[in-house]
């Protein structure tokens, strides 16, 4: 995930909901109305994202995951309570015109779908912060940012664009209904299932280059400790056996040996890599969509079939079959009973999946 997408976005939005002013000067630079509650008037301040940016604004604060600006909005953020929660403010309109977009969005086998009735609701959405540590020989951070659908954990993977085309607000404009919610342990476990997967490639990179780094010391340490042993087993093969010079540059054989191992071991311990992951916040995020009840009619008879728009992303969501659970932007009749997906309606006769 980019810093934009992270940092930069989650900042941005968490001034906004507190109150503050986020002004854009540059790609990465902001100018900021600070709230600061204790004070009662907010505090101008200057915001970069980028490292780069501070040689052309050096009064600039440098926010990043470690930085004093970020703990300190995460701070007021949690004791406000208000980025808890959030509302996207954009329209959402169940007009023909969005029911016939939507239809185009699919396709359907042997069928035809017809929309029947549609009206705005509210999808909730959480938003998790992840603090990443990767731990080795030094101390790195990131942040990554996962959102997920609260009704069936779909990731939103663009979320970072969203947030820079709408505003957020504090409380709702429209009195839309609101969807249902999967328990929250499944989202968040989808979440963190998200997040181990994009940790892959950068723990990887990193396992790569710390074992790079490993096998040139290891091999610099392996030398120089066979240098050393070299030096004392030359002269050691014209002692005798039993005398004490030979015993004592076995010795001295045996306690360089021991300290070329211990010196390895601690190499493997140095390069060694691992992350610590905590959850730093969570935003609840409630996006509009549109819903449209329809029948899906064809020769193998007719089932209902709820669709839904997104406003935002102006396309439709994939359907759901009824038969797996899967989502797919295909759907046909099923000779059991209900839309499915290609897959199973070329698998025959899957029974429909519990409610």
């Amino acid at each position: 995930m980019s810093e934009r997408g992270g940092v930069e976005a989650f900042t941005v939005a968490a001034l906004e909901l507190l109150g503050g002013v986020a002004e854009p000067q540059a790609p990465g630079l902001y100018t900021v109305l600070w709230p600061d509650p204790g004070a009662g008037e907010p505090a101008v301040r200057q915001l970069a994202f980028d490292p780069e940016l501070m040689d052309e604004a050096p009064d600039a604060e440098l926010v990043s995951f470690a930085s004093p600006a970020l703990e300190h909005l995460l701070q007021q953020a949690t004791a406000s309570g208000r980025v808890a929660r959030a509302y996207l403010h954009a329209g959402a309109n169940a007009s023909r015109s969005t029911a016939e977009r939507l239809a185009r969005a699919y396709r359907f086998l042997e069928s035809a779908w017809t929309p029947q009735h549609g009206r705005p609701w509210w999808v909730p959405a959480g938003v998790f912060l992840f603090r990443v540590r990767y731990l080795s020989d030094a101390l790195e951070e990131d942040l990554v940012e996962v959102a997920v659908t609260l009704t069936d954990g779909r990731l939103l993977r663009r979320l970072g664009e969203v947030l820079d085309r709408h505003a957020l607000v504090a409380e709702p404009l429209e009195a839309w209904p609101m969807m249902a919610e999967r328990p929250a342990g499944e989202t968040y476990a989808g979440a963190r299932h998200e997040l181990e997967q994009r940790l892959l490639a950068p723990l990887g990179l990193r396992r790569r280059e710390l074992e790079s780094r490993l096998g040139r010391e290891s091999g610099r340490a392996q030398g120089y400790y066979a240098e050393l042993i070299r030096e004392r087993e030359e002269p050691r093969a014209a002692l005798p056996p039993d005398s004490p010079e030979r015993v004592q540059v076995d010795s001295k054989l045996l306690a360089i040996r021991r300290e070329r191992e211990g010196r390895l071991a601690e190499l493997h311990a140095k390069y060694r890599l691992s992350a610590d992951v905590s959850l730093l916040s969570v935003l609840r995020l409630y996006l509009p969509r549109v819903v449209f009840t329809g029948t899906l009619a064809g020769t193998r008879g007719r089932a209902e079939l709820t669709l839904g728009w997104d406003p935002i992303a102006q396309t439709g969501e994939p359907a759901r079959c009824s038969r797996c659970d899967g989502l797919t932007y295909e759907v046909g009749l099923h000779r059991g009973g209900g839309a499915a997906c290609p897959r199973c309606l070329d698998g025959g006769d899957r029974s429909p999946r519990r409610p």
